[in-house]
Formats: C-alpha cells, sequence, structure tokens
C-alpha cells in the first residue's frame, strides 16, 4: 500500500466513513466523539486564555468581564457530556454534537473579517461529526435488526 493510499483511507475514514458492517459503523460514530471532544478543548482553552488574560488587569472591577469565560468554559461541559453519550451510542447525542458545531461554527464566522483560524480548525469536528452521525444512524440500524 502506497503512502498516497494510505492517506486516502485515513482521509475516508475520518470524513466519509465505511458503514457496511457493524463493527465500521461502531467506529464511525466513534468520529463524532473525537468531534465533541475536540470542540471540548478549543472552548476550554479559550475559556481559560480569557480567564488568564482577565486576572493580570487591573481594570477588572466586575464579574460582567468573565461571562465570556463562563460560557466558554460551560460549552465545554456541554460537549464533554455529549461526547461522552455519543461513545456510548446515542443517536441524539451524535445529532446534537453535529448541530452545536455547525451553530459555533456560524457564531464564529459573524463575529470575525477575513481569515479566522478558530474557524479552520473547528472544520474537522464538522466532518467528523457528519460521519459520526452517519456511523450512529447505521450501528443502530444494524443493532435493530440483531447484526450488532
Amino acid at each position: 500500500m502506497s503512502l498516497v493510499d494510505r492517506y486516502l483511507a485515513l482521509f475516508q475514514r475520518g470524513f466519509y466513513p465505511r458503514t457496511h458492517t457493524p463493527a465500521f459503523a461502531l467506529e464511525a460514530m466513534r468520529n463524532a466523539t473525537i468531534g465533541g471532544w475536540i470542540m471540548v478543548a478549543i472552548h476550554f482553552l479559550t475559556g481559560a486564555v480569557i480567564l488568564i488574560h482577565l486576572s493580570g488587569d487591573p481594570r477588572v472591577t466586575s464579574g460582567d468581564w468573565l461571562i465570556p469565560a463562563t460560557i466558554q468554559l460551560f460549552f465545554a461541559l456541554i460537549y464533554g457530556g455529549l461526547a461522552t453519550a455519543n461513545w456510548k451510542g446515542s443517536r441524539v447525542a451524535a445529532v446534537t454534537i453535529l448541530i452545536f458545531v455547525l451553530f459555533d461554527m456560524f457564531v464564529v464566522m459573524s463575529r470575525v473579517d477575513g481569515f479566522d483560524l478558530q474557524a479552520i480548525i473547528q472544520f474537522v469536528p464538522l466532518l467528523l461529526a457528519v460521519g459520526g452521525v452517519r456511523g450512529a444512524f447505521a450501528y443502530a440500524q444494524f443493532v435493530k435488526s440483531g447484526e450488532a
């Protein structure tokens, strides 16, 4: 197998996974989990950076400045819960991860003009979530038919 074939197989596994067997469907369902944990990392790091930045600023006199950091940490907690539920096989969690990632991307793209690295990074969890939703529904079909 050549190097190009390996990269193409990895690309397919991540972004448009095979779901023709229960094992492949379960593997595809885990893509949404990986995408959810990537979003946990993004939101946790963003919230932590905001908190660290505000902790050394003498102009901060009220808790209102902490609201954006709290929102980021809250979303990290939500994504963590959804990723854990998806790991256990929840189709609702897979779809919710996809919806939240889409919503998150629209928020990021609406607040920034031009190039934004966060929107580019969030594209990976979006593609993983699409494959995860596809795998979650395929795996549920295998479970329903008794093959899994």
